[in-house]
């Protein structure tokens, strides 16, 4: 039986880079997340049709559009404590009491949503993804799709929009877009700013990844060398200290990270 603790909520607005973060975080042993939502119909790599970089999408996601978690705009409307966590585990095959589950859902950013989520899970761990939200909406509208690519982002559309491609988005849809991730972003911070457990904030530097136990096998290479090729500040792959435009903020986790 999956305990309470055992749900880890990951939030962040859209263009953060929360999938190739949550990709690393999953290969950091002292997480020790459970990766049986990592199916093949969950899974897209687009390669954009603007600058040199590319979106890679795997696992689940849970919010309105999704197929799971269709309420969890109005947590508190909508589920009880227990419904809620049963609709959380629900994209998972594989159930145990030890691993860490990441829950992944922009709508979590809500403020209703992030004080129902304190009241009824008081002992969770959270994790946000904090990037400048003009670089988010770029790096969203520049690289994906509303409907025609995993995951689907149709709560965000305005109108129906023909020209649904990478890229092209009709104004409409795109002005409607940056109002939600604006007041999504606006929430998130608060909380964060005004949170009252512990609360650590990390770029995803190599020494962070290690405090955490990330694994540097072929994959774990791979992964994070995607990451930096997206996201670093720096222009060459081969700058011997990345700066990076992203940070990590951990809330309720100084058991993992090691901090009192």
């Amino acid at each position: 039986m999956v305990r309470d603790e055992q749900l880890v909520f990951f939030i962040a607005i859209p263009g953060s880079g929360w999938a190739k973060i949550d990709s690393l975080l999953r290969k950091c042993s002292k997480w020790s997340f459970n990766t049986s939502d990592c199916t093949e119909d969950r899974k897209d790599e687009i390669i954009s049709k603007g600058p040199g970089y590319y979106v890679e999408h795997k696992g689940h996601f849970i919010g309105p559009g999704t197929g799971y978690g269709e309420g969890f705009d109005n947590l508190p409307g909508n589920y009880t404590r227990g419904a809620f966590k049963a609709e959380c585990l629900r994209v998972y095959a594989e159930l145990n009491d030890t691993d860490h589950y990441m829950i992944k859902c922009h709508w979590f950013c809500e403020e209703h949503n992030l004080k129902w989520l304190v009241e009824n899970f008081p002992n969770n761990k959270m994790i946000f993804v904090l990037r400048d939200k003009d670089k988010c909406d770029d790096r969203w509208l520049t690289s994906m799709s509303f409907e025609k690519n995993y995951p689907n982002y149709r709560r965000w559309m305005d109108v129906e929009d023909p020209d649904d491609e990478i890229g092209k988005h009709c104004p409409e849809n795109i002005e409607s877009f940056k109002r939600l991730n604006d007041w999504h972003n606006i929430q998130m911070r608060r909380f964060v700013r005004m949170a009252k457990k512990p609360t650590m904030i990390f770029c995803p530097t190599k020494y962070a990844l290690d405090s955490m136990d990330y694994e540097w096998d072929e994959e774990g290479i791979k992964e994070y060398n995607a990451y930096i090729k997206n996201y670093m500040v720096n222009a060459s792959l081969r700058a011997r200290s990345p700066s990076w435009d992203t940070s990590i903020v951990f809330y309720n986790c100084t058991d993992i990270l090691g901090y009192a």
